[in-house]
Formats: C-alpha cells, structure tokens, sequence
C-alpha cells in the first residue's frame, strides 16, 4: 500500500491508496486502514478509483468524517506525481465536488476550488460570518490578537455537539488576513486550506467587493502562510502554500 506523510503548511496529512476499491465499503471502513499508521497526523485521506477517475475521502484524528480537507488536496499532485519535477494537475472527486491538485514545485502544491462550491451567509450568529465549502467554517473578525472571549468561544464552537471550524480574523491590510483556526475533531491547526478560501470569499461578500483577479495572503498564527488567488475565468480560488514530503511509509 502506498502510504506518504507530508507537512502542509504546517498540517501534518497521511495520504493512503486504495486504487479500485469499492467507493461505499471504502467509505464506511477506510478509517481503519490507517490504523498502523498512527503518526499524529491532523488528517487522514484515502485515494481511491482509478488513473482516469480518482476520489478521495477525509477523516480527523478522533475518526470523524470530512467531505474536504484543502490542505489534504494541495498535497494530492505530489503524492500521485511524486516523480516528476513540477507543473502536474491532477483532477479528484469529493463527497462535495472535484477539485484540481496542482504541484508548483517540489516544495509548493495548491488546490482549485469552484466559487460556486462556496456557500456564504452573511447574516451570521452574533456577527460572524457562516461559511459552508464541504466543511463548515465561522469567521469572527477581531480588532487585535486576541481577545480571551473570542478565543474561548472558538474553543466552545468547535468541540459543541454539533462543531463547525472557528477562525478568529485581524484583517491587517487589504488581502492580507492574521488567522487562527480551530478546528472540529482537532483543535487548533498550524493552518487550513478550508479556512484560507472561506475567509476570503465571505469578506468580499461581506464588503461587497467587485469579482477581480486578486490575490490574499493567509498568515496563520503558527507562522505558516497560505495564498489564496482569484480567476475570474474560472470564477474559482486556487489555495497554494508550502508541501513537504516527511515519511515515505509505503508497505
């Protein structure tokens, strides 16, 4: 079994194959798999189908189910064209959508995710903003870093009966965002992919801003960064950060 653990911006993914597994029993008993391979990884994914219709499944270290992990994603061209030196894009089906995986280079990898898989409600609890991309996301903006009551409530959000993944938001300029993210069945996170796209989706919705090429930059309070760019064309956001091969565990 083909089995790589990388660092993504921080985020520690195991990515396992599966290749012509039956989709339904992967899903139910996939978690399993990953059971001798317990290396502290935030998230696990399994890549399954075949060369010409790959899919992927997600699950958080407590055995939670995810419909999508984007940093899990950026990492996908990597462990499919781990030979090759750069400019591949791989295409993967997921409970929620098909994204693009695309390796930049041997040390930087991004995911394309279509704008029209981005649910924003602007109308949020208290305030924030709720961001549905798969995963659900809720995004408090803060005037500094950060405030104990903001913080606790991240804690409080993302471990309720029904948790979403909180992100705590100090806008320092225009594109450019400090974040810390909480997530379900994790905790706090060096960084997400998720998150990333989220934020920058609902404060253009929230601030009304004009659909143009952009690009935002994501700096995470661990200190690991993500970019976050806009095609117009596309009308979709391309996540790109750092990816780093850590454990080659292949049996």
């Amino acid at each position: 079994m083909k089995c790589h653990l990388y660092s993504a911006a921080g985020n520690r993914i195991l990515w396992l194959e599966a290749l012509e597994a039956d989709y339904d029993h992967l899903k139910a008993s996939g978690f399993a798999l990953s059971r001798p391979f317990q290396l502290g990884q935030e998230m696990t994914a399994i890549l399954g189908g075949s060369e010409h219709a790959r899919y992927a499944l997600f699950w958080n270290p407590d055995g939670t189910y995810e419909m999508v992990c984007g940093n899990a994603i950026r990492c996908l061209a990597h462990f499919i064209c781990e030979g090759s030196a750069s400019a591949d894009v791989v295409s993967v089906r997921t409970p929620r959508t098909n994204y693009l995986s695309r390796k930049i280079d041997a040390s930087y990898g991004s995911f394309v995710i279509p704008g029209r898989a981005i649910r924003v409600e602007t109308q949020g609890l208290g305030g924030d903003i709720l961001v549905e991309v798969g995963t659900p996301h809720r995004i408090r903006l803060v005037d500094h870093e950060w405030p104990d009551d903001d913080l606790l409530d991240a804690q409080c959000f993302s471990t309720a009966t029904n948790p979403v993944n909180f992100n705590l938001v100090h806008r320092v300029a225009r594109y450019r965002y400090r974040v810390r993210t909480f997530e379900r069945g994790v905790g706090e996170t060096s960084s997400c992919g998720t998150a990333a796209v989220s934020i920058v989706a609902a404060l253009e919705a929230r601030d009304a801003v004009a659909m143009e090429p952009h690009s935002s930059r994501i700096e995470f309070a661990s200190g690991e960064t993500l970019t976050v760019d806009y095609d117009v064309a596309l009308e979709a956001y391309e996540v790109g950060g750092h990816v780093a091969l850590l454990q080659d565990l292949s049996v």
